[in-house]
């Protein structure tokens, strides 16, 4: 029986993990069957920006912690993916 595993929410750990598998797959090593849960309708977890508040359409609470014109404190390089930078991202 092939092993199985369940992420939970694709925030930034859930990504990180998904990534860790998606390479080791690539290298060849043998994986489990891996299914991601996520909770809201876009993966990105408390990184995920929604100027929506309130109840979603399930009666849950929206919330949020990125917000239009947020500027973070620190570096970063501290925020970003070692093998995804922000300069790929946007081209600057």
């Amino acid at each position: 029986m092939k092993k199985r595993v369940a992420v939970i929410g694709a925030g930034p750990s859930g990504l990180a993990v998904l990534r860790a598998f998606q390479t080791a797959k690539a290298n060849g090593d043998e994986i489990p069957e891996v299914v991601c849960f996520e909770k809201q309708d876009n993966w990105g977890g408390l990184w995920n920006y929604t100027w929506r508040t309130g109840l979603d359409q399930y009666g849950e609470a929206v919330h949020g912690s990125m917000y239009r014109y947020l500027w973070s404190n620190g570096p970063k390089e501290g925020l970003e993916f070692a093998d995804y930078s922000f300069e790929e991202h946007f081209g600057k």
